[in-house]
């Protein structure tokens, strides 16, 4: 709106600036009619049949979407599913003449302003069966005791009667709750979360609250002793196959927790993660946003922003056994004088009703658009959407305004299948007797939900903890221990040289020694070879420059891998700045040896790419490396200081095995484990014996069951207890 549209509205602006605390926000009181009664519900569709094939966001019915995907949402967690959510899901019946709830927290302005409350109090154009129609599985329900009944309401307005009641001449007034408990009873595949939050006299608020709890629950629950609503047994981190074996298709959580029932939850089992965006409503702010033409941009950038903050921390670990509910709605309050102008050209025929009465519909079919593209665009990948829970928004049924019917719901059920992020650390363990336990990503440093790099290395320590460096997104190196118990220290950036901030470089390597030391090299952006320790103690030693050949100069390397030896000493092999592989070893007394180029196949040097090696209980090492062929190569540097020749394992279906990425560790029974990423793209895992036999390729598998793991780069260590820890980055 232009500016000189907007200070037309000072003078009643003027009015409005005595109420600091402006008008019903989207986040406080519901609303409902004080005596209407609600509209026969439409039938609700029977449930759909299983499709024969996996159903996808784009394809499966909103009516019956959770059943139409179990294959893929059957072992999540209920609160591992993305699900859209109803915010207000009972005002899509206020109007400006739905009468006042007396002890919402807003009644005093929607009696003063009843037009303005109203329009700035309906959430949602559809009725909740509507709702529930379109896909929405979570509902924030908002009911009022006025005048012996109960309604909808938001803040102060009403809508329609809630629970039947007596009608005054010997019959029943139906109320909302029959549709809703009907399209529970024939969708059973559903499972709906419904959060109901009461008004009532403050004297007799618990025991009315008390009244409402017991009435939805007499309504929806399936009959005598409420089979259909999910008790103590089960909670927010049970599977979605759990609660259908259990026959369980409601969660209802009591905002008071008045009744103590095992089937009324508390509001301690969801949690907003501070995602709602409260404008600030001081008479001054009024005025600043009357002259402010880029308000409303700025109050939908401020909510995708904070989507944007909370969707990229962790969650609290308070928080991860609880409902996770996003809130993607807008605070009207600084809209006021749009809304005021608005109402007043409606008058005369300039502004139309569907505006004027419904001016927070109006913002959110502005909004909702937006979210839609935040899905699809920077929260449409797993370190985000796997993040998420319950997406709540206004207006579910919107068809219009830059949304087809059902679109936006469609965009936020899509977040239960999307796209890998690449280069996400994932974690793994393989068991001294072979088992393998689900891979697991990393959390990133400092709070954010996942690690993404571009490079990893992992070494194990004598006590059965793991060191990791990592190279963050940024280009700084980071570095992170894993307890013997499986606990994390959190990741720490490592200082630079000569007291630079951070290290930054591509490549790196580290490796535990029996003392308990870890040591490191890294290649630095100015291409030379460094060299730190990690003392058992903690402390880090600083880096040093790395000699070259001959003891002369600086060693320019271009990869690097490290292997500490039964002795103390540590072997580090390097491809150098020139293309040729190099041996070269720390001992144990801190003095150096030369480095010696490795001769190749039938050729004086070994060029190529991924150098390996690893360390083996008797003082052998195994060298494995990609050569300039694609393939893997293998030999063994024995504790004598002979070398075997060159060989290699086969492939998975062929004679060689080609690899983009290869790792390689020892293990204490004199056998090494290799890992290679395959010319498809997936991750293998090989075992090689200590009489030098070659187990077939097996594939790695990855997150969430799948048979397979597309990876980028990897990274594995052999532990005392001959168990391997692998970190695999994502393509």
């Amino acid at each position: 709106m232009a500016l000189r549209s907007r200070l037309a509205t000072g003078s009643l602006i003027a009015v409005l600036g005595t109420v600091a605390a402006g008008v019903p926000a989207a986040t406080t009181g519901p609303a409902a009619a004080a005596t209407r009664a609600v509209p026969a519900a439409p039938a609700a569709p029977a449930a759909p049949a299983a499709p024969a094939a996996p159903a996808t966001a784009a394809t499966v019915d909103l009516a019956g979407w959770m059943g139409g995907m179990r294959a893929v949402l059957g072992d999540r967690p209920l609160n591992r599913i993305v699900m859209p959510g109803s915010h207000d899901s009972g005002s899509w019946s206020i109007t400006r003449d739905s009468g006042v709830c007396s002890h919402g927290d807003q009644a005093g302005l929607a009696n003063r302003f009843p037009s303005i409350a109203a329009s700035l109090s309906r959430t949602q154009s559809g009725t909740i069966v509507d709702q529930l129609n379109g896909g929405a599985r979570y509902f924030d329900l908002r009911l009022c005791k006025q005048g012996g009944r109960w309604f909808t309401y938001h803040g102060g307005p009403m809508g329609s009667q809630f629970f039947d009641a007596p009608d005054g001449r010997g019959g029943v007034v139906r109320g909302e709750v029959n549709g809703i408990a009907e399209w529970i009873r024939s969708h059973p595949q559903e499972v709906v979360i419904i959060r109901l939050s009461t008004a009532a006299a403050p004297d007799t608020a618990r025991a009315d609250n008390s009244e409402a709890v017991s009435a939805l629950a007499a309504a929806i629950g399936g009959g005598a002793g409420h089979p259909y609503l999910a008790d103590g047994s089960l909670s927010p981190t049970s599977t979605y196959d759990r609660f259908l074996a259990a026959g369980k298709r409601v969660v209802l959580i009591d905002d008071m927790a008045t009744t103590g029932r095992p089937w009324a939850w508390g509001p301690g089992s969801q949690t907003y993660r501070g995602s709602y965006v409260q404008a600030d409503t001081a008479w001054t702010d009024y005025v600043k946003a009357l002259f402010d033409p880029h308000t409303l941009r700025k109050n939908f950038d401020a909510v995708l922003r904070r989507g944007d903050q909370v969707l990229d921390r962790a969650p609290a670990p308070a928080d991860t056994g609880k409902f996770f509910v996003l809130q993607e709605i807008i605070d009207p309050s600084l809209s006021i004088p749009d809304l005021v102008l608005a109402q007043a050209l409606e008058k005369i025929g300039a502004v139309p009703s569907s505006v004027a009465d419904q001016y927070l519909l109006h913002l959110e079919h502005q909004l909702n658009p937006l979210v839609l593209a935040k899905l699809k665009g920077d929260w449409g990948t797993s370190n985000i959407a796997e993040n998420m829970n319950i997406v709540m928004t206004d207006d579910v049924n919107q068809d219009g305004s830059g949304l087809l019917a059902g679109e936006l719901q469609r965009g936020i059920i899509a977040q239960n299948t999307p796209p890998t992020t690449a280069r996400t650390f994932y974690g793994a363990e393989i068991g001294a007797d072979g088992s393998w336990s689900a891979p697991t990503p990393l959390a990133g440093y400092g709070g954010s939900f996942r690690f993404a790099g571009a490079r990893e290395s992992v070494a194990a320590l004598p006590d059965g903890s793991t060191q990791i460096l990592g190279r963050g997104l940024d280009g700084n190196l980071y570095h992170n221990i894993q307890s013997p118990g499986g606990a994390w220290q959190g990741w720490a950036p490592m200082a630079g040289v000569g007291g630079a901030a951070a290290f930054s470089g591509p490549e790196f390597a580290i490796t535990g020694l029996p003392d308990g030391s870890a040591q490191v090299m890294a290649v630095g952006n100015d291409g030379h070879a460094y060299h730190n320790i990690r003392r058992a103690d903690g402390s880090w030693q600083g880096w040093s420059s790395v000699a070259g050949d001959g003891g002369s100069g600086l060693l320019r390397i271009a990869e690097v891998s490290a292997a500490g030896m039964p002795d103390g000493s540590a072997r580090f092999l390097v491809f150098g700045d020139d293309g040729r592989m190099r041996l070269g070893t720390r001992r144990a007394d801190g003095s150096w040896t030369g480095w010696t180029v490795v001769a190749g196949v039938g050729a004086p040097d070994f060029r190529g790419s991924a150098p390996a090696i690893a360390a083996l209980p008797g003082g052998d090492s195994q060298i494995a490396a990609i050569g300039l062929d694609g393939n893997v190569w293998h030999t063994v540097l024995r504790a004598d200081g002979t070398r075997q020749g060159w060989s290699g394992p086969p492939g998975v279906s062929t004679a060689r095995m080609g690899a983009g990425a290869i790792a390689l560790t020892g293990l204490p029974d004199g056998n090494s484990r290799l890992l290679a990423v395959g010319l498809d793209g997936n991750v293998w895992h090989t075992l090689r014996d200590g009489q030098g036999a070659w187990a077939p390729w097996l594939p790695v598998p990855g997150p969430k069951g799948a048979g397979s793991f597309p990876g980028d780069r990897v990274a594995l260590a052999g532990r005392p207890d001959g168990s391997t820890r692998l970190l695999v980055t994502t393509r």
